[in-house]
């Protein structure tokens, strides 16, 4: 109701004077009726218009509130802009009215309500739904909503052959009471046929109203949806090769299907080549036999209802190990800068050590056969270099000091303290006439690590990604107090001294913790800080976030150089003490395919070292040491074989750790009693790809990570997935924005929901409830299985270059690249056993 007045007023609206207004504009309240007996009724706001002053504000009958504050019916002064609100307490008798007046201003609105009648109706006015036709088949339909009209007390409401919901509520098929007003669902299950009604029906207080669903009519398609193989490149001469499998979709009744120049296996059936019939879902791989001869391609063509697609496959390039590319120079490891000394110069004094039970503990010779050594030989590395620099080469300058910072730090040092260009290919620091070659070269070499200062940010953002500290004072930073500091002095004007942050993990994140910057599709930089940046490589951070920085304390050094006693840190002054807790620099890690590769390309790498065979074992052990296997449960019962594997981590990092090509795959096979597979999940091909890995069928894709594992196409690998700024896989480093998944081991104590953003978990291994620091636990439930009794073998393999990380690279057409391919292609270090788990499981 509106009401004007209580009196006059001063001057009509909008009229002149230019004085304050303190009339508003008029307003009024939503009347209600069958309201509950004796009940305090709110009504809806008005919201004061009209006014540019404080006004009165006043009410009779009833309580008001400003502003959602609380209610009162004492005067006040309301503004522009209140909303306000009106109470009063219903009638204790049926069909009164009672009424309450607000005033503002002079402007007055009246809220009244009316109690409902004494005469209780809960019979509804008729309702009806709307009817829905040419539904999917066995489908959930649900209806539009009816509101229930006509009644002034709750009335009873079921339903026959569905279920109904009330206003948000769920759905149910149970008896219950509606109010008028309430909104009410219907649902239904449609038929598994075609041109087929299933229907509803909702009754309210006795009145019903049916909700029907009519089915699609049947249209015969045997026209399936388009389809794709993943063409296969770099498989040898001669062999076998099989596709990714791909599901027939989009028809609704059987369809021909017939392959030329090959076979093809539906359901995982037997390979044929007679024609046959596909229905839809079924899943169905081609197979071919690669031509004998190199870098040719063959293909076969699979054709479903008239629909084809070929799967092609060609054979390896350079299949005689020939290299586009002269032998690289090794570099003068005796070379001295302004700021550092090669490796050799080194060798005089701290080679030719022993420990206690006189086992070899010579410096040099250890380190040389090293990643770090190598670092700048390292064929990966270059490969990559220069993949990157054809993907953005506007960003060159970046490139060539982001990767040589800690791949050839010597050379890069020297030449920013110089202001002299960066470049790496071509004319750049590789180049044996570039007056830095040797810098470069001898890769991170004593004198790098050992001069880094001990800043007061040492192990934060603004010193990692190669951010180190050096100066020129030839302070050369070591473990061991008590020195005799004059032949060092005197022999190569560097001086030694103690400091501990040489045993510090520290000290390893300055390269260890890499962060670089991300483009979008047109090559424009969208990192804007530091703290922006990608986490390309994070392993400090990582163990950081682990017990081993703080409750079971033990650095990067520690795991990565093993210990012995009794070695003198140099052989000269015959009389120098011989120390305990002495580190060997053999920097073991996991990535044995280099270590291989270094090993078998040494005069085409520039390689000096002799030492790989035993740099090779150590990191096989260190492989050995760094997860272990255990069954939680396994039973055999219905035909079903049920185990759960716990994988446990051991290391003081995730598992792969640092760059992102790096992977860990779970490999399970069972055997039934007559040694027979019967399942495998994660077999490894010689070529380095993992039969039923997403990713090395399709590169834009790739594979999750499981809790339960049912088919053998489901493999549980242990990686990060690089994303780009449009959320699609990439094998870019400069379009790395994000992971997509990482689902990597983590290390003791590592609290995924705790985890910086740098580090943190991502995918389903963020929910999974048994991925924790330390561990995972996988169920396999493997079905169709009638023996007594089968034996499982589990196997943690580590690649560090996972083979759709390859493929990606070797698209790249470029000397670089094309060697290293001969270089991977010819390893047999592509994939390392890091422990095998087995187990047999008997009714």
């Amino acid at each position: 109701m509106l009401l004007y007045g209580f009196g006059a007023v001063a001057q009509s609206k909008g009229g002149g004077g230019g004085g304050k207004d303190s009339t508003p504009d008029a307003f009024e309240f939503v009347d209600q009726t069958g309201v509950a007996l004796n009940t305090t009724i709110t009504s809806d706001p008005i919201t004061i218009t009209g006014i540019d002053t404080g006004s009165s504000i006043g009410i009779s009958g009833g309580s008001y509130s400003r502003n959602g504050g609380s209610f009162t019916s004492k005067k006040g002064t309301a503004y522009n802009g209140d909303n306000i609100r009106v109470r009063l307490t219903s009638a204790n008798t049926y069909d009164t009215t009672k009424s309450t007046t607000l005033t503002v201003g002079g402007v007055s609105g009246t809220f009244t309500v009316i109690t409902l009648s004494d005469t209780l109706n809960t019979t509804p006015d008729a309702f009806s739904f709307t009817q829905q036709t040419d539904v999917a088949l066995n489908s959930t339909i649900t209806s539009e909503p009816i509101t229930v009209t006509g009644i002034n007390a709750p009335a009873p409401i079921s339903v026959s052959g569905g279920a109904y919901a009330i206003n948000s509520g769920g759905f149910t098929s149970a008896q219950g009471s509606v109010k008028a007003g309430d909104q009410v669902r219907a649902q239904v299950q449609s038929s598994d046929t075609h041109n087929t009604t299933t229907s509803a029906t909702v009754t309210i207080g006795g009145v019903s109203g049916s909700f029907s669903v009519t089915t699609s009519a049947f249209i015969t398609d045997t026209t399936p949806d388009a389809f794709s193989f993943t063409a296969q490149s770099d498989v040898e001469p001669g062999s076998t090769v099989t596709s990714n499998a791909i599901t027939v979709t989009g028809i609704n009744a059987p369809t021909p299907i017939s392959i030329s120049g090959g076979l093809y296996s539906v359901n995982n059936g037997t390979f044929v080549a007679t024609a046959g019939e596909a229905h839809v879902n079924d899943s169905v791989r081609v197979r071919l036999l690669a031509s004998t001869e190199h870098d040719v391609t063959t293909s076969a063509t699979l054709t479903i209802g008239g629909v084809s697609a070929s799967f092609n496959v060609t054979t390896k390039l350079n299949s005689n190990g020939a290299f586009l590319m002269p032998p690289a120079s090794p570099g003068n490891p005796s070379f001295e800068s302004e700021h550092f000394s090669g490796s050799n110069n080194c060798t005089m004094c701290h080679n030719n050590l022993t420990d206690e039970n006189g086992q070899d503990a010579s410096i040099e010779t250890d380190w040389s056969s090293t990643m770090m050594a190598n670092s700048a030989r390292d064929p990966l590395w270059k490969a990559k270099v220069r993949s990157e620099l054809n993907r953005n080469p506007h960003l060159a300058d970046v490139i060539n000091d982001k990767c040589t910072r800690c791949h050839a730090p010597m050379a890069n040092f020297e030449a920013r303290k110089k202001g002299e260009p960066l470049e790496i290919l071509d004319n750049g620091f590789l180049n044996a006439d570039h007056p830095r070659h040797n810098e470069a070269l001898n890769g991170v070499s004593c004198t790098v690590c050992h001069q880094i200062k001990n800043s007061p940010d040492l192990g934060t953002l603004s010193k990692f990604s190669g951010q180190y500290d050096i100066d020129g004072s030839k302070t050369i930073y070591g473990p061991y107090d008590d020195l005799f500091p004059n032949p060092m002095i005197m022999n190569t004007g560097y001086t030694p001294v103690y400091s501990e942050h040489v045993k510090s993990s520290k000290l390893c994140g300055t390269c260890h913790n890499l962060k670089t910057p991300f483009v979008d599709e047109s090559g424009t930089i969208l990192s804007t800080t530091p703290e922006s940046e990608f986490p390309e490589q994070m392993p400090y951070s990582e163990w950081e976030h682990s017990d081993f920085a703080s409750v079971t304390p033990r650095s990067c050094q520690q795991c990565h150089m093993s210990r012995v006693n009794g070695v003198p840190i140099s052989n000269r002054p015959m009389w120098l003490q011989r120390r305990d807790d002495f580190a060997l620099h053999e920097f073991v890690g996991g990535n044995k395919l280099m270590l291989d590769i270094f090993n078998n390309n040494k005069e085409q790498l520039g390689i000096l070292s002799n030492n790989f065979e035993e740099t090779l074992q150590k990191t096989q052990d260190q492989l050995n040491k760094s997860a272990t296997i255990e069954t939680v449960t396994q039973s055999l019962a219905n035909n079903t074989l049920d185990f759960t594997l716990k994988i446990n981590a051991q290391t003081g990092h995730k598992l792969p750790s640092a760059y992102p090509s790096r992977r860990v795959v779970l490999h399970v096979t069972v055997k039934d009693a007559q040694g027979k597979v019967v399942f495998e999940s994660g077999k490894i091909n010689p070529n380095g790809s993992i039969e039923g890995v997403d990713a090395d069928m399709d590169r834009t894709t790739f594979e999750p990570h499981y809790d339960l594992i049912t088919s053998p196409d489901q493999v549980q690998v242990y990686e990060a997935i690089m994303g780009d700024s449009t959320d699609q896989v990439t094998y870019t480093l400069l379009r790395g924005a994000q992971y997509l998944k990482d689902n990597r081991l983590l290390p003791k104590g590592f609290n995924k929901a705790t985890a910086p953003n740098d580090i943190k978990v991502v995918g389903d291994a963020l929910t999974d409830a048994n991925f924790v620091g330390g561990s995972d636990q996988i169920r396999y439930q493997i079905g169709g299985l009638s023996g007594n009794s089968y034996s499982v073998e589990a196997e943690l393999v580590h690649q560090p270059l996972a083979y759709s990380f390859a493929q990606d690279l070797f698209v790249e057409p470029d000397a670089e690249v094309q060697d290293f391919k001969t270089m991977f292609n010819a390893s047999t270090q592509k994939t390392s056993r890091i422990v095998l788990h087995t187990f047999s499981v008997s009714k």
